[in-house]
């Protein structure tokens, strides 16, 4: 049995940070990183380019092919962790071996939610996830003409645009009264509903779809879908996108879990030993102040270098994250910070609203908590910093939505308190 100082079970941005973090405090502890797919790390949020213009997963890629031998890291791919056996520090893989760990990160990320829809086994239906997700749904163009996608979100849309640039008619079914619910308000929601219609994708909201249905009773295949209205939408492909969960069967009866695995602000679990970060785990939103899945990229990245940082031996406590969406759909731009639907009781906002453009900064005591950007999202960016530096804007909160706002604007003293002291 091999034995490790540090084994990290996840490839992705999260275990790849928490590396990158350790390597950068020890330079040579033995390491091992696992990963259920047989490919480096790649980008997930990349996958819908494969469909829509061919790119491959080596453009895909967030580091050399040679990253992981140049920094003495063992990775094992295709190999899976199935069980953790604690008191003996023992991680058990699926084909058959175990290894033993000083520190272990599970960095296990999140998985498709597949709805209990009859006909979800067919052929033609699939999740859209990972880089094999796309790829197999891109081998089956060339006999598809209609598409329905189920979940009118961040996965959804993404699949609908790679579709529609392949000239695929297709259908978005999304359950609540209006698409990317979650992460804009009702206004950026209706541009980006407008921009997916100009490009000719059908939409249905406050719908379910309650079958999926072949031509014929013997047939697997996938011939249309039928909603909750009793509507028919002929489809040869159906794509399910109504969210993920946190993978933490790998946790279960080892560390304590809610939604997803609990940490604190090292990013360590109840288990001394074993440490989590990324969609796995629950983590600190400073927006709502409480523990929470934050299932996105840049919180994947800051817990993944604190679990590091810890498990080498540092203290660098994870900050905090929120909410935060990024993303161009249908040629047009949207963006996404903390409070995205205001309490008029609570809140204050700045707007500002034109042609295929929209601007929503939400405020609370003077302080910004969310933001809602449709269009030019530029200064998305420079208001999250404001935002996670909890900055007084009451005195230029106007002109955190005029067309001219950026770093000029700031007054002196964040720049003395912030960036000077940085």
């Amino acid at each position: 049995m091999n034995s490790y100082r540090y084994v990290i079970a996840g490839n992705s941005a999260a275990g790849l940070a928490a590396a990158r973090e350790i390597r950068r405090i020890d330079t040579s502890g033995p390491m091992l990183m696992l990963s259920d797919e047989p490919y480096m790390a790649y980008s997930r949020p990349l996958i819908a380019k494969h469909i829509s213009e061919g790119k491959s997963i080596a453009a895909m890629q967030l580091v050399d092919s040679n990253y992981y031998s140049a920094n003495g890291i063992e990775l094992r791919l295709a190999t899976r962790a199935v069980q953790i056996e604690a008191q003996r520090r023992l991680l058990r893989l699926d084909d058959g071996t175990a290894v033993s760990w000083d520190a272990l990160l599970l960095a296990t990320g999140g998985a498709p939610i597949v709805p209990a829809i009859p006909g979800r086994d067919r052929q033609g239906v699939f999740t859209f996830t990972t880089y094999d997700d796309a790829r197999a749904i891109s081998q089956t163009l060339s006999t598809v003409r209609h598409a329905c996608i189920v979940g009118g979100g961040f996965i959804g849309l993404s699949a609908a645009d790679a579709l529609s640039q392949r000239h695929v008619d297709v259908t978005v079914v999304e359950m609540q009264p209006r698409l990317l619910s979650a992460m804009l308000d009702a206004a950026a929601s209706h541009i980006a509903e407008d921009a997916a219609m100009a490009a000719g994708v059908r939409i249905s909201t406050g719908r379910q779809v309650v079958s999926i249905n072949g031509d014929h009773p013997g047939s697997n295949s996938v011939s249309s879908v039928t909603l909750d209205d009793g509507t028919r939408i002929q489809c040869e492909l159906v794509i399910l996108a109504v969210g993920v969960r946190p993978r933490t069967e790998l946790a279960q009866g080892v560390v304590a879990l809610d939604r997803g695995i609990l940490v604190d602000r090292s990013m360590r679990t109840s288990e001394p030993s074993i440490f989590a970060c990324g969609d796995a785990c629950q983590s600190h939103d400073f927006v709502r102040d409480r523990d929470t899945v934050l299932a996105i990229w840049p919180n994947a990245v800051a817990g993944g270098a604190a679990a590091g940082a810890a498990m080498a031996g540092q203290q660098r406590p994870y900050e905090g994250g929120t909410t935060l969406n990024a993303l161009p759909y249908f040629g047009l731009s949207v963006g996404s910070a903390g409070v995205v639907d205001h309490d008029p009781a609570l809140h204050e906002v700045v707007v500002s609203s034109g042609p295929r453009y929209y601007r929503k900064v939400v405020l609370h005591n003077g302080v910004i908590v969310g933001m809602v950007f449709a269009g030019d999202t530029s200064k998305c960016g420079l208001l999250y910093t404001l935002m996670k530096h909890k900055s007084d804007v009451s005195t230029y909160k106007d002109a955190l939505v005029s067309d001219d706002f950026g770093v000029l604007s700031l007054p002196g003293e964040f720049w003395r308190d912030n960036i000077t002291a940085q």
